[in-house]
């Protein structure tokens, strides 16, 4: 699991300003909560924070594998799973080595990942033959699953409904928040006032707008991705793939290739910038090059919650009945059965499943 605010990172970051294909683009805004965010992102960009955040968010990705396991087991809910693994891949001996030294380090957690030789990763992915990118080597990450979190959702709410009564309300807008005597009392919607036991915060990129109306600042800033999806023919790859040295994540779903990259801070616009679409289209046609590109293309983006050292904040807040899951950033799918159960059982006066240093409110207090 690679961090945002690596070490590695912080050199680049000046380059890749003025680069219109760069990973990750930081436009300079006149934007206060995004300065302030930045100034927070770079005080993490040391190897001793970097390395804590990484083993915080290590030991929340392998608990939520655990939750992921037993609500399939539960639910068999159909999602275009993958259970091959993600093979990182390597185009510069540089990166490779970087790699290998954060596998080492992940290693000691319980994160176990092989590393391959340039002939083991086209022995396991045959269709990188038809490519004339230069690949040094590649990582497998066998214990990883890949799915299609949208049919995930739909299927799992599907069975909320119908076996544990849940209801969903959709397309309802928060108008207000009511408080008293560090109690939420309700919540004022566009459609009538909601008043409950318990309440969560799990707004994404929105929280922190909304949670100011209670005077809870949260450092969570949105985060542009961007992704595009084909139907797949026989070239294209046959496992997710993540090319570690151009930043870009190719997700096989069933008849469907994924291929999502670049990270864009530029505050709540959730509209499409070409700009952004079209390196993800180059980078891969030139890897999968017989890859059918002449059909029409979905393209799409998104704002992702970003925590400015990287782990999501769960748990209470000043407000005994206002609980938090929110700031999951790129890793929102990957850790939200964990992220679940910890904010349950908090809820319900539990012990959570692992240690919470490093993903709750409180680091920023």
């Amino acid at each position: 699991m690679s961090c945002t605010n690596a070490p590695s990172v912080l050199p680049k970051i000046g380059k890749w300003m003025f680069k219109s294909d760069a990973p990750l683009v930081l436009r300079p805004r006149a934007d206060l909560d995004m300065i302030k965010w930045g100034l927070k992102f770079l005080r993490n960009c040391t190897t001793a924070r970097a390395e804590v955040n990484c083993v915080n968010m290590l030991r929340l990705g392998l608990y939520s594998r655990e939750r992921f396991a037993a609500i399939m087991n539960e639910t068999g809910v159909a999602h275009d799973q993958g259970k091959s693994g993600i093979l990182h891949i390597f185009s510069t001996e540089e990166d490779f080595t970087h790699a290998k030294e954060h596998n080492d380090f992940q290693a000691k957690f319980g994160c176990e990942q092989r590393v391959l030789t340039r002939e083991e990763v086209y022995a396991m992915e045959p269709s990188f033959q038809y490519s004339d990118r230069v690949i040094v080597g590649g990582i497998h990450s066998f214990m990883d699953e890949t799915g299609d979190p949208y049919l995930f959702c739909n299927a799992l709410a599907k069975v909320a409904t119908e076996r544990y009564g849940v209801k969903f309300e959709f397309g309802v807008n928060i108008k207000e928040i009511h408080s008293q005597d560090m109690m939420i009392t309700g919540v004022e919607t566009d459609k009538g006032r909601v008043v409950a036991d318990g309440y969560v915060m799990a707004m994404g990129s929105y929280s922190a707008p909304i949670l100011r109306q209670v005077g809870i600042k949260v450092p969570i800033y949105p985060m542009k991705g961007y992704s595009i999806t084909i139907n797949a023919n026989e070239f294209c790859p046959h496992m997710s793939l993540t090319d570690g040295t151009h930043k870009i994540v190719y997700s096989r779903l069933g008849g469907r290739l994924r291929v999502a990259g670049t990270a864009e801070f530029a505050g709540y616009n959730q509209s499409i910038n070409e700009k952004r679409i079209t390196p993800i289209v180059a980078a891969a046609k030139k890897l999968f090059p017989k890859a059918d590109w002449e059909q029409d293309i979905f393209k799409w983006g998104c704002i992702r919650p970003q925590t400015p050292d990287g782990p999501p904040i769960l748990g209470p807040t000043p407000f005994r009945n206002l609980f938090l899951n929110t700031g999951h950033g790129t890793l929102g799918w990957t850790q939200a059965a964990g992220s679940a159960a910890i904010v349950a059982d908090i809820m319900e006066g539990k012990k959570p499943g692992i240690m919470m240093q490093g993903l709750t409110l409180e680091r920023y207090m």
